[in-house]
């Protein structure tokens, strides 16, 4: 039987899902449209939080979305929106499709996985968690796998995976949803273009 936080922890995670539809407005309607619609999206969720956080007011349905970190602090999705908005806007259309669904699906692998079969937990002396390999290799392997589907290069894909997992792995502290696409982003176009130009 699946605890009522695990079913809480993947509807936070299906959340994250509009990255598909970020990417589908992107391909169809060009980067303008895709960056007022995450601006849009951004103005309503601070708009949100400011009540949440500010005035402690539960707004119905949203309030179950968030853990209890985040009580009184931003919730994961203005950070996810700050961080499309940053890879959208700086890097090419490819680097940004993958960075973004790698912070997406590889992150939900890494928490699907590493919730039902991860048993070694080698990252608490080096990182102070409890995140285990089971989930930063499922994570790997998916991000991977959208670095090739969407870039096709393969050296520009392992690049992005790894500094995604890696960035995943690493971080406790600061919300992922923002630093994985643009640590993924930034190395993947940097690769690309030292690939480009050497």
């Amino acid at each position: 039987m699946l605890s009522r936080e695990f079913i809480l922890e993947i509807l936070r995670k299906s959340v994250h899902l509009v990255s598909v539809l970020i990417v589908l407005i992107y391909d169809f309607f060009g980067k303008e449209a895709v960056l007022w619609v995450l601006m849009l999206f951004l103005v309503t969720v601070l708009v949100l939080d400011y009540f949440r956080v500010e005035h402690g007011i539960r707004i119905p349905f949203f309030y179950i979305m968030y853990r209890k970190d985040e009580a009184d602090r931003f919730g994961g999705h203005i950070f996810f929106a700050l961080g499309a908005i940053s890879v959208i806007a700086l890097f090419n259309r490819e680097i940004a499709y993958a960075a973004i669904l790698m912070a997406t699906f590889g992150d939900l692998a890494a928490a699907l996985i590493g919730k039902f079969y991860g048993k070694r937990r080698v990252f608490q002396k080096l990182f102070k968690n409890d995140k285990s390999i089971e989930g930063s290799a499922s994570e790997f392997i998916i991000d991977f796998i959208i670095g090739m589907l969407i870039v096709g290069n393969p050296i520009v894909s392992i690049v992005m995976a790894f500094l995604a997992t890696l960035t995943e792995t690493a971080v406790n502290k600061i919300d992922d949803n923002l630093i994985v696409p643009v640590f993924a982003g930034f190395f993947g176009q940097l690769t690309l273009f030292i690939l480009t130009y050497l």
